[in-house]
Order: structure tokens, then sequence, then C-alpha cells
């Protein structure tokens, strides 16, 4: 862990010497933030397609962006957060109560996306308010921890596939790294020229069904995957920021 965690922080402070170099012969700007939120888990174990808030913990991340074409920038970002559901804690339907399978896993997230904004940052803008769209590609590492140890086994079949794929998911090892596809939306509000604040969501594709830690025991035809809800402060560097509409009079 210690060792996968400092390649992210090599790896991410290369993409911010990159981008900062560039900068220095470019004049469309550059800026760095900081962001929380949470990360929200959707797979196997939550009965709502929005997944699941009920364990839900900080997230702490930073990231950097370089404007590259009116409207595009590109954006490297890190953070550190977890997710986890638990079974027991849902009334209907019944059987997650008895089968009642739990996991928890920390998340160390290196990504960078093509951000599109509707405002060109790089010239004079009337606007405080402006939407943006990312897209991109990313590493997720991963430390799975995986509870099966509540479950009734009497309430279930031993022919069935519950049972059946327990002992097949029990020799299946959780990633501990991956692929991620980073995709969401977001909203920008401008304090000034130099500061500004954003919320947005965005969704991580996996390929992969053990992110909870269970596949075969569970519906495996659908991939698990999570999404963050972030909040961030920025400050933009370079002499064009985004200039707010002047007081009224």
């Amino acid at each position: 862990m210690y060792i996968i965690s400092k390649k992210y922080q090599l790896l991410f402070c290369v993409l911010v010497f990159s981008l900062s170099a560039s900068s220095q012969s470019n004049p469309r700007p550059i800026s760095v933030g900081l962001e929380t939120g949470t990360l929200v888990y959707q797979g196997d174990l939550v009965p709502s397609i929005a997944g699941s808030f009920k364990n839900s913990q900080l997230l702490f991340g930073i990231n950097v962006s370089k404007q590259f074409y009116p409207h595009f920038a590109l954006k490297a970002s890190l953070f550190k957060g977890q997710i986890s559901a638990d079974e027991s804690v849902y009334q209907e339907p019944s059987w997650r109560q008895l089968r009642a399978f739990q996991f928890n896993a920390s998340v160390t997230e290196l990504a960078t996306v093509v951000v599109f904004d509707f405002a060109d940052q790089s010239l004079d803008q009337t606007q405080r308010l402006t939407p943006y769209l990312f897209a991109g590609i990313g590493m997720s590492y991963l430390k799975v921890n995986r509870d099966w140890s509540k479950m009734s086994l009497a309430a279930f079949d031993p022919k069935s596939s519950t049972i059946i794929g327990l002992g097949v998911d029990t020799l299946k090892n959780p990633p501990s790294i991956l692929p991620v596809i980073p995709l969401g939306a977001g909203l920008r509000y401008a304090i000034n020229e130099r500061w500004s604040f954003n919320t947005e969501i965005g969704f991580r594709l996996t390929m992969s069904d053990y992110i909870d830690g269970f596949s075969k025991a569970g519906n495996s035809n659908a991939k698990d995957f999570y999404y963050a809800l972030k909040l961030g402060i920025n400050y933009q560097f370079g002499s064009r920021g985004i200039k707010c509409p002047p007081a009224k009079r």
C-alpha cells in the first residue's frame, strides 16, 4: 500500500510539474484546487439504484488543471475515500438480512480527465455560474475487506446459487488495482477572477464485479461501480481569469 501510494503521489507531482511548466509559455490559465465529498457504492449489496449512503464517509483530494483550448482543459486529480455496504440494515427484501453480506474498501484514485467548460475561462466572462462536463481514465487502489460471518446459512439451500456462489467467491481475491472511467458533470461558481467553488458528480465505471468482494453469490451479470459527490475550491493562476459581473448601481 505504501509503495503504490508513493507511486500515485510521484505521478501526480509529475503531472503538476508538467502543467506548470507548460503554463510559462502558454497564456492559457492553470488552476489548482482542494476537494471534499463522499463516495457512493452501487452493486449487489444495495437495493437502491442510487447506491448506499448509509455508511458514507468523507473523501479528500487535490487537483490541477490546464486549459489547452477554449472551453477545454486537462485536469489531473488525486483523492482518498471509502466505500462500504451492509445488507443487514435493509428491511426489504427480507432475504438481505438473512444473507447479511457486508464490505468496506479504502479507495485511492488518480485520474486524468478532459473537461468541457461551457464558458471559455481564458476570456473575460460575465457568468458567475457555468456548467461543465468531463470524461477520462483513471486508476484506483483498493483495500477490500468483505464479511459474510452474519449470514444465516440455515436459511439457504446448500445447492442454491447463493451458497455455491459464495464458495466460488471465497476463492477469488477482490481487486487491489482497478482501472476506472470517470464520467460526469458539474457546476462552477466564480467568486472573483481568481477564486471559484465547484460541485460535481462523477461516476467511476469499471469492468469488475468484485469491488464488494462478492459476485457469484449475487448478481454476476452486473458490474459494480461507485460515484463521487464533490465540493471544491479552486485558485486560478495567470493574467486572464474569470471576470465577474460588475456590481449593480
